[in-house]
């Protein structure tokens, strides 16, 4: 069985680090990276910057979708505890 604490770090401090770190590798992937001068293989057409935004756009959108459900799961918790307080202990006291 998992203590409060871990459950806790897991379920709302893992979910907004892996949020920040996805983040942090758009921010990365659009500053280091630069369009290819004569790449063979890299079609005429299409624009290596628009790719370039789209791919960092959609993991900007899943690091935000991660904090917002991540904020919405605190914030019931958070409100289940206060609810659970105000009717008593739900759990008996442990023995040290």
């Amino acid at each position: 069985m998992m203590s409060p604490r871990v459950r806790a770090f897991l379920g709302v401090w893992m979910p907004l680090i892996l949020g920040g770190l996805v983040i942090a590798l758009a921010a990365n992937f659009l500053a280091a990276t630069s369009a290819p001068t004569s790449d063979p293989a890299w079609p005429k057409g299409y624009s290596w910057d628009a790719w370039r935004a789209a791919c960092a756009g959609g993991l900007v959108f899943v690091g935000v979708v991660l904090g917002i459900s991540t904020l919405g799961r605190y914030q019931k918790a958070k409100a289940a505890r206060a609810e659970r307080g105000a009717k008593g202990p739900s759990l008996p006291p442990s023995n040290p």
